[in-house]
């Protein structure tokens, strides 16, 4: 016990504890031990809230460092293959599903060509064949379908 709480001798604990007899301790009543236990269910669904909160900060965070890096890195490039094998690009297409509101809320923000990605991840192409090429209405066609599955 010295080496993990030097300032604590073991003579220190019966001192505190020399008028205690647990023996003597009262029992919780059934309305104490309903409390209780509505503090500790409270209890639980705050961790619950602020793990899922701490995981989508942590996936946006993850996801504009990708998307920033790529961006920076690929601007310059005009090969739609180069700018997809990026590792950033990658890196996002890894993230899943769970991405996809982000990908639509960058594309229709900042105007970065997730197409691809979101084909990749959704399995689906809102775009029609007439508009392929014509940015406005790619990205229109793209928020209207996530506006439809209320992702965005």
């Amino acid at each position: 016990m010295a080496s993990y709480c030097p300032q604590l001798r073991p003579t220190d604990w019966s001192e505190h504890d020399a008028d205690w007899d647990w023996r003597e301790s009262r029992r919780p009543t059934s309305d104490e031990l309903r409390k209780l236990e509505l503090i500790d269910e409270r209890v639980r669904k705050a961790l619950a809230r602020a793990q899922i909160i701490v995981a989508e900060h942590t996936l946006e965070q993850r996801f504009r460092e990708q998307a920033n890096k790529w961006e920076r890195e690929t601007r310059h490039l005009s090969s739609p293959t180069q700018k997809m094998s990026h590792p950033s690009y990658q890196a996002v297409l890894g993230m899943g599903n769970e991405v996809v509101p982000l990908l639509l809320r960058d594309l229709a923000e900042n105007r970065r060509e997730w197409f691809c990605a979101l084909s990749y991840i959704t399995q689906d192409n809102p775009i029609r064949r007439e508009d392929a090429g014509k940015m406005d209405k790619m990205i229109a066609a793209w928020v209207n379908w996530g506006k439809e599955r209320s992702l965005l």
